[in-house]
């Protein structure tokens, strides 16, 4: 006669690996597009330095005040991203 036993029940490891990762991709959200959007700033200043020099004639003076900008809001984006971060593992803590 065949053993009725229930089938075992899975491991408290494997669902608190799922639980688990699962918080670490909702909190590393917010950075996982971290470089995309530093590098867009930057080209976004750069291209709007390139358009401004081409229609006043001032080449190249207006593409590097264009790409400081951009980097300087990119710096400025990075910092904040990195402020919140710390703020929130302090919370946490």
């Amino acid at each position: 006669m065949p053993s009725q036993t229930p089938p075992p029940e899975p491991s408290d490891s494997k669902r608190g690996g799922t639980r688990g990762r699962g918080r670490a991709l909702r909190e590393a959200g917010p950075y996982i597009g971290l470089g995309t959007t530093l590098a867009a700033t930057v080209l976004a200043g750069l291209g709007a330095g390139y358009w401004l020099d081409s229609r006043l004639g001032t080449s190249p003076w207006l593409l590097l005040v264009g790409g400081t900008l951009g980097l300087g809001a990119a710096l400025i984006h990075f910092v904040r991203l990195a402020s919140n971060l710390s703020k929130r593992l302090g919370r946490k803590r």
